[in-house]
């Protein structure tokens, strides 16, 4: 008798300012659909991470800084930061309008308390080689999320089509959902149905 080979083993890594906590319902669907999955945590995310210090405090040269800091210059703070202590309603309805227009509002003020205000800026200057080898050899899929307002569906298909003009023998498999910029936490069920057909 033969046994068929164990599917392999699901990653799933977060995006800039969430943390392995966005899986939660989505791996509890892939577990129950008999895969196993793990989410991690990037450096400076997730639920033990700690906000900035300079959330808190003034550097000393506060003066030469302020205005950059307010207008939330990442080449002042490093950083791309996101305000999630704002008590302004009208930002706090657009950052729930960009990442989680699809669930409920407070489940997404749920999920903003959970963000991290700060995402490295040095993953979006630096230059990162990709070879035929590395990157290029990994099967990659991509899920379109039609209602997503911080990473537009126009950007997303160009994203795709720029891995895919530089990997042609290794085309990006593209599943659509009609789901915010979040739909682990909108429609979880889905997402663990594409996670559970990957190989």
């Amino acid at each position: 008798m033969t046994m068929s080979p164990r599917p392999t083993p699901l990653l799933l890594v977060h995006g800039f300012w969430f943390g392995s906590w966005c899986w939660s319902e989505v791996i509890a669907r892939v577990a129950a659909a008999g895969r196993v999955a793990q989410a991690v945590d990037l450096a400076g995310h997730g639920l033990r991470a700690r906000w900035p210090k300079c959330l808190a405090q003034s550097p000393e040269n506060a003066d030469s800084l302020v205005a950059q800091v307010m207008r939330g210059d990442p080449g002042v703070i490093g950083a791309l930061r996101i305000d999630l202590a704002s008590a302004d309603a009208d930002y706090r309805r657009r950052l729930r309008a960009a990442y989680f227009d699809d669930i409920a509002p407070d489940a997404a003020e749920a999920a903003i308390g959970l963000l991290t205000p700060d995402s490295p800026l040095a993953m979006q200057i630096d230059s990162t080689r990709l070879t035929r080898d590395g990157w290029g050899s990994v099967p990659r899929t991509y899920v379109v999320c039609e209602q997503d307002w911080a990473l537009r569906p126009a950007v997303q298909r160009r994203l795709i089509a720029e891995a895919d003009a530089a990997f042609p023998e290794n085309p990006t498999s593209v599943v659509t959902l009609d789901s915010s910029h979040s739909p682990f936490l909108s429609m979880p069920g889905q997402v663990a149905d594409i996670f559970t057909k990957l190989h």
